[in-house]
């Protein structure tokens, strides 16, 4: 069966049905010599008795009152028995009294001592009989044969069924070639049908069909072409379907790009307007809060220009995420990359959200080993991206809450592969739903008009945005009322890996 995996369908019946017929041809040939040797067999045995009997008549005289001598002449008849090798006379008791042997075989065979005694040979047919007397056994015959007959029988149907196996394998071949054909033809046909449509992707191709499914529902091979025309007309239905949705989604990305491109231009033209008003008003409340031209008077005039200068702060700072947001989306925020010392960097971070951090009653910690390699990043984005993170986590969680941020190293057979930043707060949590909305740009997970926490939703995506630049991925586990858990993963690179990806 292994032989046959890898054969064609056409050869595969070929085969089968030649196989199945020599093999029947063969079986019937050596049935049929088995039966004829059989009976031949028996035939020779039933002469070989007939012969015994008329040796026996023919010699019982001889046996009561004859000599040996007489025997022996009696027995020369059986040279018209070429079969007969030899006949042996026993007395009543047992005792030889005269035999007869072929010519073939006076130098190759005796007659045994007694009737019982003799050997038995499979290439020869032996049979003892007694001869009848008025008062008993006067005697007995032993006559031996040949198997020549069956050896000679054996011989022609040999060569008979040499002859026949011959006829049977050419006959069986040429009713093969054209009985496979009714099958192998349909079915090639569909595999190459279904060649020409995986190769040219074309479902508009049909294999012919057979005849009617549904008045010949036992033609297996009708059913089966009908069922692959069927499938292609279906797939080439569902091709065209999507085609048609397919140049509908390209049409409304191309829209939808292009809406974008627009509302990021916008930002950043309106951003960038609005950065020289707002530079004069932080400039001019800053002059106001130090009283460098004198003393404003009323204490609240210097707790207005706080205010104002405050909020002109915050202001330049959504302006300047929407426009790095806007240039990460175009492709044109780009890194300067340098090693920087991780510890001193998130140090630095926690040192800046200290103040905010102690207004909300909230603790911040770092757990960072002693000694760890310097890291190659852009090191106001990265900077930037710490502050983010830190800063949502101290607005998130509740006064007598901590923070942790701890930084492990990955690595594979010793060498370092990536950094990993957790930053763990107490927080109120988020869903997984809310996870998925706090990373789209200026989605808020409580995004009512009057909700609890303020903010724009601009600082998730362009962390996001900023940590994809650096080749490195976010992933945030969070569960409502236990805090949040986000892990930043930088990939451990060298200046030179980021001047070779530069250069190529």
């Amino acid at each position: 069966m292994h032989l046959l995996r890898n054969t064609s369908i056409r050869k595969r019946l070929t085969l089968i049905i030649m196989g199945i017929s020599c093999i029947s041809v063969l079986i019937t040939t050596l049935a049929i010599s088995i039966i004829g040797v059989y009976s031949l067999r028996t035939s020779i045995v039933a002469e070989l008795g007939l012969t015994a009997t008329l040796v026996g008549d023919r010699n019982k005289a001889i046996l009561n009152f004859g000599t040996p001598e007489q025997a022996i002449a009696n027995l020369s008849f059986l040279d018209v028995k070429p079969s007969v090798v030899q006949a042996c006379l026993y007395t009543g008791d047992g005792k030889p009294f005269a035999s007869y042997v072929s010519e073939k075989y006076l130098d190759k065979t005796s007659c045994p001592l007694s009737p019982e005694m003799f050997t038995r040979s499979p290439s020869r047919i032996q049979i003892t009989q007694p001869i009848k007397g008025d008062f008993g056994d006067i005697g007995f015959v032993y006559l031996e044969s040949t198997l020549e007959q069956i050896e000679d029988y054996i011989e022609k149907q040999s060569k008979i069924a040499l002859t026949v196996a011959c006829a049977a394998f050419l006959l069986s071949y040429l009713l093969a070639i054209n009985l496979q054909k009714a099958i192998s033809q349909p079915i090639l046909g569909l595999t190459a049908v279904a060649r020409e449509v995986a190769r040219n992707k074309d479902y508009s191709i049909r294999a012919p069909e057979m005849g009617d499914p549904d008045t010949q529902a036992n033609n297996e091979l009708i059913i089966l072409t009908h069922s692959f025309n069927n499938m292609l007309k279906e797939i080439d239905a569902r091709n065209m379907q999507l085609s048609e949705q397919n140049a509908e989604l390209v049409r409304a990305r191309d829209v939808a790009e292009g809406a974008n491109r627009a509302k990021s231009q916008f930002l950043a033209n309106i951003s960038h307007e609005l950065r020289t008003p707002l530079n004069a008003i932080i400039g001019f409340s800053s002059i106001l809060m130090n009283q460098l031209f004198g003393p404003l008077g009323d204490n609240k005039y210097l707790e207005y220009s706080k205010d104002i200068n405050e909020s002109g702060a915050h202001l330049l700072d959504i302006i300047n995420d929407i426009l790095d947001l806007s240039k990460a989306e175009a492709g044109k925020l780009s890194l300067a990359y340098e090693e920087i010392h991780v510890a001193k960097a998130i140090q630095k971070c926690m040192t800046i959200l200290a103040e905010r951090a102690e207004k909300n009653n909230v603790t911040i910690s770092a757990d960072i080993p002693k000694y760890l390699p310097p890291l190659v990043v852009d090191r106001l984005r990265f900077i930037q991206i710490i502050l983010n993170i830190l800063s949502n986590a101290v607005k998130f969680t509740n006064p007598g809450g901590n923070i942790v941020t701890k930084v492990a190293l990955k690595d594979v057979g010793g060498a370092v592969t990536d950094f990993v930043i957790t930053i763990t707060d107490s927080g109120i949590g988020m869903s997984q739903d809310d996870i998925d909305k706090a990373f789209q740009s200026f989605g808020q997970v409580d995004s009512g008009l009057n909700r609890k926490y303020e903010g724009t939703g601009l600082g998730l995506p362009l962390t996001k945005k900023l940590i994809d630049l650096h080749n490195g991925s976010i992933e945030i586990d969070s569960k409502i009322g236990q805090g949040t858990t986000v892990s930043l993963t930088f990939p451990a690179v060298t200046l030179e890996a980021i001047a070779r990806q530069d250069v190529s």
